[in-house]
């Protein structure tokens, strides 16, 4: 009976590092940059000059989902920022996903309707519930 056990907590042991070390599929999720190629596919869709709107509706069809925010953020270089505005655009969880795992994030600075500024980053992102339409104290 202890052998089936080993080699199933083998396996697991052996996914777990696999998971850690970011390989393959299921290491995407642990990665600590964006893939140079994801990098250049965000900043070809979303050149500077273009209009926020523009550049939201093709973040979206790059996986992305974006939301206003103001305040600070990360640049590319790992500098902490600041902007009057800009999108804050996530990647969508794939089919295979942990709750909490670092994913690809694109900041687009606006200034005046105009993008001024692409950001490509990763980082820590855990799924939460979307409450804003819940009533309070009600359960999911």
């Amino acid at each position: 009976m202890k052998t089936p056990l080993l080699a199933i907590a083998a396996g697991c042991a052996a996914l777990l590092v696999g998971a850690c070390s970011g390989l393959g599929w299921i290491g995407q999720g642990f990665g600590q940059s964006v893939d140079p190629r994801e990098r250049e596919r965000i900043h070809a869709a979303v050149p500077v000059g273009i209009s926020s709107d523009e550049a939201e509706a093709k973040l979206s069809g790059l996986g992305y989902g974006c939301t206003p925010r103001q305040g600070n953020f990360v640049d590319e270089s790992g500098n902490q920022r600041s902007a009057a505005r800009f999108l804050a655009c996530v990647a969508k969880p794939g089919r295979w996903s942990f709750a909490c795992e670092n994913r690809d994030e694109v900041v687009v600075v606006v200034k005046d309707g105009i993008v001024d500024e692409v950001d490509a980053v990763r980082g820590p992102n855990c799924d939460q519930p979307d409450t804003r339409a819940m009533p309070p104290n009600s359960a999911k």
